[in-house]
């Protein structure tokens, strides 16, 4: 197995490994790698939905998908992300899937730990990923602005409805009603706007335009502006901590949610079929520790 990491060590790939029944040191080695480099593309992969569930296990334990209607029929905690749609007219999978910067489900009390996403059909163009290293943007904020939010609590929901930066796809069936139900019935959840690796140690801005809608005992008034303002290291994609990751269909991709967010970029005509398999690993309530 080799490993080449990217720019400044922001991600990295990986070549010449099976990961249908990888051994333990590999498994091992590729999380280390995970943890140094926050984000992998390990090429040449084929793995079924089943093979994908058992290699993400090995880090944890499987997210429940929301998204019910959209899992995968061999398993359902595999998640179908695609613009194919039936002939009679319903969709295959999320088309809308992370169209805005964000953290995977950073809007649950325990928010997910890893993403795993197989490429198994790309289009001819667009499609890619786009990610932003969150300890680096921590690391670029001005000292005035960290000490404004040392300690403070972004408050995160998941509905696009209640959220004024975001706008809701007209190419997903029914989605206008989906995010208007989760707007009705899914509470809003705080997470610390810095939070501490629980593994590495090391700082990261925990917010994103798609789930952060203010700040915790903050008005609007002051919270706003200040989102913006963390915001714009996160969109100004000019900045050397983003990395932009253009699919091979066999690729395995894995990142990091608790120092990272991402994108979905589109760019790709709604006959030119993009499908992804996604599953999802738990993690713990997030922390900040100064």
């Amino acid at each position: 197995m080799k490993i080449n990491p990217f720019a400044n060590d922001f991600g990295a790939e990986i070549t010449d490994v099976d990961l249908k029944d990888p051994s333990s040191e590999i498994t091992e080695r590729i999380y280390q790698a995970f943890l140094d480099h926050q984000m992998l593309v390990i090429r040449d992969q084929d793995l079924n939905p089943l093979e994908q569930v058992a290699f993400t296990e090995r880090y944890g334990t499987l997210e429940w998908q929301e998204n019910v209607k959209y899992a995968h029929p061999d398993h359902d905690k595999v998640l179908i992300l695609s613009n194919e749609i039936r002939p009679d007219g319903t969709a295959v999978g999320v088309v809308d899937a992370g169209d805005f910067w964000h953290s995977d489900s950073s809007h649950h009390e325990e928010p997910v730990k890893v993403t795993v996403l197989m490429s198994v059909r790309t289009p001819s163009k667009g499609g890619a990923t786009d990610f932003c290293d969150m300890y680096a943007v921590y690391n670029a904020l001005p000292e005035a602005t960290k000490q404004k939010i040392s300690g403070r609590y972004g408050i995160h929901h998941a509905s696009k409805a209640l959220n004024p930066r975001v706008k809701i796809s007209e190419n997903r069936p029914g989605a206008k009603e989906f995010y208007a139900k989760q707007a009705q019935e899914r509470p809003t959840v705080r997470q610390p706007l810095v939070r501490t690796h629980d593994e590495t140690g090391r700082q990261a801005l925990y917010v994103s335009p798609r789930f952060t809608l203010g700040i915790e005992d903050m008005d609007d008034a002051e919270a706003q502006p200040l989102l913006d303002e963390l915001f714009s290291y996160i969109t100004d994609e000019a900045r050397k901590y983003h990395y932009r990751h253009y699919y091979r269909t066999g690729d395995l991709v894995l990142w990091d949610n608790r120092c990272i967010v991402h994108r979905a970029t589109g760019g790709y005509a709604r006959d030119d079929i993009r499908r992804l398999h996604r599953t999802t690993v738990v993690g713990q309530r997030a922390f900040y520790k100064a």
